[in-house]
């Protein structure tokens, strides 16, 4: 064997010894932690909140942009308002969920819903009636 074969079966296995292979089940296995896998520096998004406001002759303001709970409730009230009605007042909250109203000749029915719009809509409209309608919908959503 030349010496030159040596060399490089030599240096080949004392090299190999230098990776840093983490077998499963090991101490060092998975202790890297990255950005983004739920540890270290990562943050919830902050809630976003809706509301809903009726006035005195049952026109309902809707909002889904508020940052807080309050925001929320201020804008629907500007909202129900904004549509010309009287005494606003806030009636119900809701954050990171969708909303729904569906509305027909003699009944209204408001639905949240953590589960998307198409779920929302078919509770909405199966609690409203069969001549109802979605006329109001939207997530609150971060």
């Amino acid at each position: 064997m030349s010496a030159l074969t040596k060399i490089v079966i030599v240096s080949t296995l004392f090299l190999s010894a230098a990776t840093f292979a983490q077998q499963p089940g090991s101490v060092q296995y998975n202790t890297v932690y990255l950005p983004g896998h739920g540890v270290g520096d990562t943050k919830a998004p902050p809630a976003k909140w809706g509301a809903w406001a009726r006035g005195d002759d049952r026109t309902l303001g809707i909002t889904f942009d508020g940052r807080t709970e309050d925001e929320a409730k201020a804008l629907a009230v500007a909202d129900c308002q904004a549509k010309g009605s009287k005494n606003c007042l806030p009636m119900e909250t809701f954050f990171n969920t969708c909303a729904l109203v569906a509305a027909g000749p003699s009944n209204r029915i408001i639905q949240t819903s953590n589960r998307g719009l198409p779920w929302g809509r078919r509770q909405a409209l199966t609690a409203c009636g069969d001549d109802c309608k979605i006329v109001v919908e939207g997530c609150a959503l971060p």
